[in-house]
């Protein structure tokens, strides 16, 4: 039985949190760290057996993202899992039916827990300079994958493919909440004084198309060629901070954060925020 919060329309499943949130929900005392004051509750208080199951997936996830870290992925099972918490395998899949559902909680868990940390970073910068809270995004992008390597490699694999697409919604649904950080910084810069981008009829029809469909899927407030320029910057972005986090640059470069300044800097040139690159550094 799903039960959804009344506030925020995250979602308890089987008494596994599904948090949707941004900057995090707190909803039951179970995203966002620390419990939740009687006026902040967004349901009635669970049953004692709700919470006893809710502090058992929390421990399970926890145990497996340890794992995760200190073994690779390749070694988050859950027979390890039933070993490292003292249960037998069969008791850990009567909260996971599967480790493919494990896996995917947990890149639902690290999407959240990014978006998190950037609008954290974000919110600390001057609303009214969308510049600079889009260069604060990604340097915060990058602090974060780079104090997370093994964590931010699982999200970059594909997704669980023994489950179905009903089965993988909350990871893309969460995998939008966290693109849409950017998505809403870019927005946002367009929104206040714009910048360069192609006529909608200088891009390819199947693009022009796609790029209609996710402004209005997802609500992005921007004319396709301006969301065509959103999506370049992302995947240059996303691909340079991969590449260091993973270990992909040591073949020809001793440290990562040259080149990614020297990335973002040309990010800022094709969205003309230069003014701001060295009052952001």
């Amino acid at each position: 039985m799903t039960q959804r919060y009344r506030r925020c329309g995250c979602s308890l499943n089987g008494g596994a949190v599904s948090c949707a949130c941004t900057p995090g929900c707190r909803a039951a005392g179970y995203e966002g760290g620390g419990r939740v004051s009687p006026g902040e509750a967004h349901v009635a208080p669970y049953s004692r057996r709700e919470r006893l199951r809710i502090a058992t997936i929390r421990e399970i996830k926890d145990v497996a993202r340890t794992l995760l870290v200190q073994e690779g992925p390749e070694n988050v099972t859950i027979r390890a899992i039933a070993r490292e918490m003292g249960m037998t395998a069969p008791a850990v899949y009567r909260y996971f039916s599967s480790r493919d559902a494990l896996i995917l909680q947990l890149r639902v868990d690290i999407f959240a827990e990014m978006a998190r940390y950037m609008r954290g970073v974000i919110g600390q910068l001057p609303e009214g300079e969308p510049g600079r809270r889009l260069i604060g995004g990604a340097r915060a992008l990058r602090v974060w994958a780079i104090k997370h390597p093994h964590e931010f490699g699982l999200i970059l694999g594909p997704w669980a493919p023994g489950l179905g697409r009903e089965e993988t919604k909350p990871e893309r649904t969460m995998g939008w909440v966290f693109g849409s950080v950017f998505s809403d910084l870019v927005s946002d810069l367009w929104r206040v004084r714009g910048f360069p981008a192609p006529e909608e009829g200088e891009l390819e029809p199947a693009l022009a198309r796609q790029l209609g469909a996710l402004s209005e899927d997802q609500g992005v407030d921007m004319p396709p060629g301006a969301i065509a320029v959103m999506l370049r910057c992302w995947a240059r972005l996303y691909g340079v901070i991969s590449m260091e986090a993973l270990g992909h640059m040591s073949f020809g470069l001793s440290e990562g954060k040259s080149f990614f300044e020297f990335e973002l800097r040309d990010l800022c040139t094709m969205l003309d925020i230069t003014e701001f690159y060295d009052e952001a550094a």
